[in-house]
């Protein structure tokens, strides 16, 4: 059996800077159909895949039926959180994180998707009057109830850790992640995400880097996580943050990162599932989408 399946997230088509007149959902599935992807990651703001455009089961009937006729599965979702603060010191914010919460599980459960993307929504400065002890124990505590609903649906949920939000050292991720303590609650690695963090952007100080050579940084952050890692999204970095404050998702051989190491660090922690390009906020992400592909497809045929 494959150890690897490839998918793309269809964020990238509908974010800046294709904002103004995004990539249809539909038009997005086709693309990576064509292309001959197996999965496709859907994004859960709008004008793609949010709860409130498909409101109705059959709704949501209609656009698994889209989905699969492209012969396409969804291997995962990034939900749409409202911008409500986990940590807020304001109860009304944290009960409206859970609502909307609670309204992602459900549509993950109509469309029998299995991953579903969390994240801690504050910058990377935390949020302003809560200190940060506080703020990390109320982050834990939501993530806790949350993948406890989650083990009820059968659903697992993903933490993508990054740069431009709070709690980005190594050190940070994985004592939050041990903390949460739950079968179902996993780290999505993004693999531009974790050698940023490893080389210590956007984090308070005192930095804490890892310190190994910089095209290895990615994997190595990996290897601590074994055991921990539930989803996994490929794309290079250049050691750059992007102009919305967090990693600049550059396409393959354009960043530093060695991706046979980092391949070699997910056979050795285990991990085998999905790996979903993610050409986030990147200026052509449409057209750099298939070279990226196959970058992808070679790199598989040497570690699956």
């Amino acid at each position: 059996m494959r150890r690897y399946k490839l998918a793309s997230g269809t964020w990238p088509y509908m974010f800046p800077p294709y904002a103004a007149r995004p990539y249809t959902l539909e038009e997005s599935v086709k693309m990576l159909s064509e292309l001959g992807f197996e999965g496709v990651e859907l994004s859960g703001f709008k004008p793609h895949a949010h709860p409130d455009l498909y409101p109705a089961k059959k709704d949501r009937r209609d656009l698994e039926s889209m989905i699969k006729s492209f012969k396409l599965e969804i291997c995962g979702y990034a939900a749409d959180m409202g911008g409500y603060a986990i940590a807020s010191n304001y109860e009304s914010e944290r009960r409206a994180y859970e609502e909307m919460f609670d309204k992602n599980l459900d549509f993950c459960q109509d469309l029998g998707i299995k991953v579903m993307r969390v994240d801690t929504v504050s910058g990377p400065k935390g949020i302003p009057g809560v200190p940060w002890e506080t703020a990390m124990k109320r982050v834990i505590e939501m993530f806790k109830k949350c993948s406890k609903k989650a083990e009820d649906a059968g659903i697992t949920l993903a933490w993508e850790f990054e740069p431009g939000f709070m709690f980005n050292k190594p050190s940070e991720i994985i004592k939050i992640v041990k903390e949460v303590d739950h079968p179902n609650f996993k780290l999505l690695v993004d693999s531009c995400h974790a050698h940023c963090c490893g080389i210590g952007l956007n984090q308070p100080h005192p930095l804490e880097i890892i310190d190994v050579p910089i095209s290895k940084v990615a994997a190595e952050f990996v290897r601590r996580l074994k055991g921990y890692v539930g989803h996994v999204h490929l794309i290079d970095s250049d050691n750059t943050l992007n102009p919305h404050n967090t990693s600049t998702h550059v396409p393959f051989g354009l960043g530093v990162i060695d991706f046979d190491e980092f391949m070699k660090a997910l056979k050795e922690i285990g991990y085998s599932g999905w790996l979903s390009l993610d050409l986030c906020f990147w200026h052509n992400a449409w057209e750099a989408t298939r070279d990226c592909k196959k970058f992808l497809d070679e790199l598989v045929s040497r570690h699956g």
